[in-house]
């Protein structure tokens, strides 16, 4: 009889204790590797999860360092940790990663090059739910639940298959990509305004209700739209969401929105880069979102004045322990105007 996989999901804050914390409840033997207070939190009380699809109290394994685990031939891991945190992470599973397949839940669109090559297969995973780290062994399930998945760089394989297969019984709805890529832009593109909710303080629905952030948030991605255009990258409408130029026209249209902000912080949708400065964690990945438009528009000469500015004031508050709202969304108009 075929043995069934155990997933070891390594890095698990927020996203990661969410995906664990579902598998386990559904059957799937599962590892949360993670931070000390994390894992000693949830060995003595359990992993709290609340949320969007109810709360939940679970007894799964968690442990403070990943040569705690005794891994399996049966094993996947599921890397959860921030991008500047992949590398050293993979150096740490040692010889154990060559004959095990990771994917990459991760942000941004460097990790699986990095993990390419490091294990037996890599895979690109795509994480569209929100998700809130509240406190050690307590994590909010803040928005949606799906999950995309498909072989790094191009592909699908039975792999996917039974990854689609676990996931979907844990009540993800995944969704298999042959080009995981493509849709891993498309996602960086849409996160990209997370550093001005971070750098201002705003929720994303906030956002999106005022003018004058919708308006900040539209500059951002046209800046971007010129980049990835001129790097040949094709930004592909996601599921449920409108293509690129739709998007700016829905931003640009003027008024405030119609709909009520929730008053109850547990509901406030908020990027991880807002909650990495709400933590004062010291770091961000925005690098690997806004930076990597910086990066595209200085190789093709193409200014990214905005993009350019979110990198520095995130950076800064990150390294100065600020919390979100150092500054407004008119006062980065007026630095970007500036060329500050």
């Amino acid at each position: 009889m075929e043995q069934e996989m155990r997933i070891v999901v390594y890095g698990a804050g927020a996203i990661g204790s969410i995906i664990g914390g579902y598998l386990h409840n559904s059957g799937c033997e599962t590892v949360l590797v993670c931070s000390k207070a994390h894992a000693d939190a949830i060995g003595r009380n359990g992993l709290k999860i609340s949320g969007v699809q109810g709360e939940y109290l679970l007894r799964v394994t968690a442990v403070a360092d990943v040569s705690q685990v005794v891994f399996r031939d049966d094993d996947v891991v599921f890397l959860t940790m921030k991008t500047f945190d992949t590398r050293a992470a993979i150096d740490a599973l040692g010889e154990a990663a060559r004959r095990l397949p990771a994917v990459c839940f991760q942000n941004g669109v460097r990790n699986e090059e990095i993990a390419d090559g490091r294990f037996s297969r890599v895979y690109g995973g795509i994480v569209f739910f929100g998700a809130k780290y509240l406190a050690p062994g307590s994590v909010v399930h803040t928005a949606d639940n799906s999950l995309g998945i498909g072989v790094y760089p191009k592909g699908l394989d039975d792999t996917v298959e039974k990854l689609d297969a676990v996931l979907t019984k844990a009540g993800f709805s995944v969704t298999q990509y042959p080009d995981v890529m493509a849709v891993k832009w498309s996602k960086l593109f849409r996160n990209l305004n997370n550093a001005l909710f971070a750098a201002t303080n705003l929720s994303v629905l906030e956002g999106i209700k005022y003018e004058d952030s919708r308006f900040v948030m539209a500059d951002i991605l046209e800046e971007a739209l010129r980049v990835v255009e001129a790097e040949g990258i094709e930004i592909v409408p996601l599921a449920g969401h409108q293509p690129p130029d739709k998007m700016l026209e829905h931003l640009r249209r003027p008024g405030t929105r119609g709909f009520e902000i929730p008053t109850n912080e547990e509901e406030m949708l908020r990027p991880s880069t807002w909650q990495d400065l709400y933590l004062m964690r010291g770091r961000t990945e925005i690098e690997y979102f806004n930076g990597e438009i910086v990066r595209l528009g200085k190789k093709h000469g193409i200014p990214t004045p905005l993009n350019k500015l979110l990198v520095r004031v995130v950076n800064e508050m990150a390294e100065k322990r600020q919390r979100p709202g150092a500054v407004s969304v008119a006062q980065l108009r007026e630095m970007a105007g500036k060329g500050s």
